[in-house]
């Protein structure tokens, strides 16, 4: 039997990468004008013994100035909705880098980047899930989440399914599904996977092989996702 593998990480590029890209393409947004707002009925003038000073001089506040560290810049995107920012502060709070870890807050932030699609934070939060450090232990959501990012075309997710297929781990084993998987993997350009398919390929029996080969033919790779996608 093939042995006991954990799910693997991003190897390239790793998530410091990642995350001198993601803040270095992160613009500050433009700054507001505000001008006065004066606000009076048509015809009526204000009356000399009633002064309204305030509503003439009184010039308009500067706008918010924007954060300059990186780190708010980026959880300013993150609270605005961005998924892409979710993930990589999600990555920062999980492994503890320039804020204090907090395996909670990092959940909180791939669940937020999973919702709106973002395949990558799917991945890394079935990793999250499968090691035991998730606020859940529900190993079958962390294969569900990894089926979801694979059919989308993301090899790292597709490797990792195909590890949890073939060790059972939170779903049934299955050696003919797990090497379909690894064979996506690595055709979606995940080089780890031919480590582990050829030895899971010969410890399956004749029957085995026909379920694999008929899902190959049966089901097409699924696509490779763009890098700018996420």
């Amino acid at each position: 039997m093939p042995p006991f593998r954990p799910l693997a990480t991003p190897g390239n590029p790793p998530p410091s990468s990642t995350f001198r890209r993601a803040l270095s393409s992160i613009v500050l947004a433009t700054t507001l004008l505000l001008t006065p707002s004066l606000s009076c009925l048509a015809g009526t003038a204000a009356s000399p013994q009633h002064p309204t000073p305030d509503a003439v001089t009184e010039q308009a506040a500067p706008a918010p100035a924007q954060p300059d560290d990186p780190l708010a810049r980026l959880t300013a995107q993150a609270t605005s909705g961005d998924p892409r920012a979710q993930l990589q502060l999600g990555l920062l709070h999980e492994q503890g880098r320039g804020v204090p870890q907090d395996l909670r807050r990092a959940e909180t932030l791939y669940r937020q980047a999973s919702a709106k699609g973002n395949v990558n934070a799917m991945n890394q939060l079935a990793l999250l899930i499968d090691s035991g450090r998730a606020g859940t232990t529900d190993r079958g959501e962390a294969v569900r989440l990894l089926r979801k990012a694979a059919e989308k075309g993301n090899g790292l997710a597709a490797y990792n399914l195909g590890l949890m297929l073939r060790e059972g781990r939170g779903t049934n084993k299955d050696w003919p599904r797990a090497a379909y998987w690894l064979a996506c993997a690595d055709m979606l350009g995940e080089s780890r996977a031919m480590k582990d398919l050829p030895p899971l390929l010969r410890q399956l029996s004749p029957e085995q092989r026909k379920k694999f080969n008929a899902r190959l033919v049966k089901s097409p790779l699924p696509p490779r996702v763009q890098p700018a996608v996420n």
